[in-house]
């Protein structure tokens, strides 16, 4: 039985901190873009999403210090937002981690700056913005943030 579920939890749980980023993929959850809200919701049922600000959205608290939001248009998965909040020094070096992935993954992006990529030559498109401002509200608490959205601009 605990071989058993070990495997359940396995499959089932996105990859773990080690590499900080490796759960900020539509893939990790069973997410593509393009999804029914059915698909989605059947894919994130052991994660108990919420309702998020209207009824297009959906928001998952994976841990303190984690969470995803998507969005949906005509009740299909239109946008995946993933966000990281940890301390200021850590920030940059996870946002280098996520920049070397999409790299190896999809080639140069259209637009990088110390702070953003933008992946926008195929679908999904993919955005990846870091908050390390140490004079920002959040920055003001040592806290730094990484968004990072796989969407459909259509």
């Amino acid at each position: 039985m605990p071989l058993l579920l070990a495997l359940v939890l396995a499959v089932t749980t996105p990859p773990a901190a080690k590499d900080q980023i490796g759960w900020m993929r539509p893939d990790a959850f069973h997410l593509v873009i393009g999804m029914s809200r059915t698909q989605v919701l059947q894919s994130l049922d052991s994660w108990a999403p919420k309702q998020g600000k209207d009824r297009n959205e959906l928001v998952v608290d994976y841990s303190g210090e984690r969470a995803m939001t998507l969005e949906f248009h005509q009740e299909r998965l239109r946008s995946i937002r993933f966000e990281l909040f940890v301390f200021l020094p850590e920030i940059s070096k996870v946002f280098e981690q996520k920049k070397a992935y999409l790299l190896k993954t999809f080639g140069e992006p259209r637009l990088a700056t110390r702070s953003v990529l933008i992946y926008d030559g195929q679908l999904p498109n993919v955005m990846v913005v870091v908050s390390d401002d140490p004079t920002s509200d959040q920055g003001k608490k040592g806290i730094g943030v990484l968004a990072v959205r796989y969407y459909d601009p259509r």
